[in-house]
């Protein structure tokens, strides 16, 4: 053997570490990154500017292999979720075009959604079937997003919902995959108990829903109709929470009166043209009138807003906004991504998974922003990553995934 060949034999070990290790550093990487954004078209994480990169690698494999590269990007559910992402952009452009959006907002509105495309083919790929490189990417994020928040102030001093509440909660749940079934309920009851009265209404909910629902799989017989149905009560309770504190509350804080008004104006948006919509960032243009009316009608001392508060109004919905904006063509992206949602959470009270209360905490809380948080800047990342948990859930009850986990 030749002293070239040799050294060839000896280094294709490190070569292939190397290859199986890059994606993983790279989720790790994209998600530490993707808590901090750059003022590009709006604020644009800073892990999108390494997913564009990887973006054009991926389109190479799908041409050169003449199909996509990875399990995951092959399930139809992924085939599909790309194909509403074309129809949602299709109507943001009928919608823009239609109602001559300024040049600044049409290219915030279509680059918000040519982001999650680019999120959706990018993060698929890294992560290819492996709930280890879902879980760097995951924790990354969320310790990235924790630190970044608590630098910066959490807004209201809320450092428990806006700080280190979330990586807290998710690493707890993570910690006690194994464990007999009562130990992960109590312990996501008492995560729940702890974020209600540390004021996280939305975190604490979610604790509470993963509680209930992880413990259905054990229910049986007459219990397991009626846990169900309980299962539900709690489902609608957490996404209409928050709105229904807002009717009742006569106290209301500054962010209840917004996001109140948000979800009305948004609403009516909506109904006013549902096939069209009202074109992207609708609230910085024609219809900041009505939104400052329906905040001044909650909040007398509420005078309007300035050029640049109009200009950084985002509905907290994610399906209301794209509805609003871009009419049934915008929303129909969220309406499969719901069910999409909806199912996994269906199998995961059904069957187990690798760490199964901590998955379903995480697509839960994809649920709940769905319905309640707004759709810009890191919400794409975590939109994609709730995606990828489901399809992750399709493959493992496929058996194609493996089976050497404990629950």
């Amino acid at each position: 053997m030749s002293h070239y060949a040799a050294q060839e034999r000896d280094s294709a070990p490190l070569l292939a570490a190397i290859k199986d290790a890059t994606p993983a550093v790279l989720c790790g990487l994209v998600g530490a990154l993707s808590a901090f954004t750059v003022p590009i078209v709006g604020l644009l994480p800073v892990g999108e500017l390494v997913l564009m990169l990887v973006f054009p690698w991926v389109i190479f494999q799908l041409v050169s292999r003449r199909g996509w590269p990875t399990r995951m990007q092959q399930l139809s559910w992924y085939k599909l979720m790309l194909v509403f992402v074309g129809v949602m952009l299709a109507g943001y452009v009928i919608s823009d075009l239609y109602r001559g959006t300024s040049n600044e907002n049409l290219a915030r509105g279509w680059a918000r959604v040519g982001f999650l495309g680019i999120d959706l083919v990018a993060i698929a790929y890294l992560i290819d079937g492996s709930w280890t490189r879902l879980r760097i990417f995951i924790f990354a994020l969320y310790f990235a997003n924790s630190l970044n928040g608590m630098l910066t102030n959490p807004i209201d001093d809320r450092w428990w919902e806006f700080g280190v509440g979330p990586s807290v909660t998710a690493l707890v749940l993570f910690l006690c995959a194994g464990r007999a079934v009562y130990i992960q309920v109590g312990v996501a009851l008492a995560l729940g108990g702890l974020g209600m009265s540390l004021g996280a209404r939305s975190l604490g909910g979610i604790c509470l829903l993963t509680a209930v629902l992880f413990s259905l799989n054990r229910a049986r017989g007459v219990l397991r109709p009626v846990a169900l149905i309980g299962a539900a009560c709690a489902l609608a309770a957490l996404l209409f929470a928050a709105n229904a504190v807002i009717l009742t509350n006569l106290e209301k804080t500054n962010s209840n009166v917004e996001r109140r008004s948000m979800i009305e104006t948004a609403g009516e948006a909506f109904l006013d043209s549902p096939f069209i919509g009202q074109g992207s960032w609708f609230t910085a243009t024609n219809m900041i009138s009505r939104l400052e009316e329906h905040r001044a009608k909650l909040d007398p001392t509420f005078h309007g807003y300035s050029e640049d508060e109009a200009r950084q109004i985002s509905i907290h919905s994610q399906i209301l906004v794209a509805l609003a904006e871009a009419g049934i063509l915008g929303g129909s992206f969220f309406i499969f991504y719901g069910a999409l949602i909806l199912k996994t959470i269906r199998t995961l009270t059904r069957h187990s998974v690798p760490r199964r209360a901590f998955t379903l905490y995480f697509v839960i809380n994809g649920l709940w922003n769905l319905c309640m948080s707004p759709f810009s800047g890191i919400a794409r990342t975590e939109i994609v990553l709730a995606i990828c948990a489901c399809l992750l859930v399709i493959l493992q009850r496929q058996g194609e995934l493996s089976e050497d986990y404990s629950e």
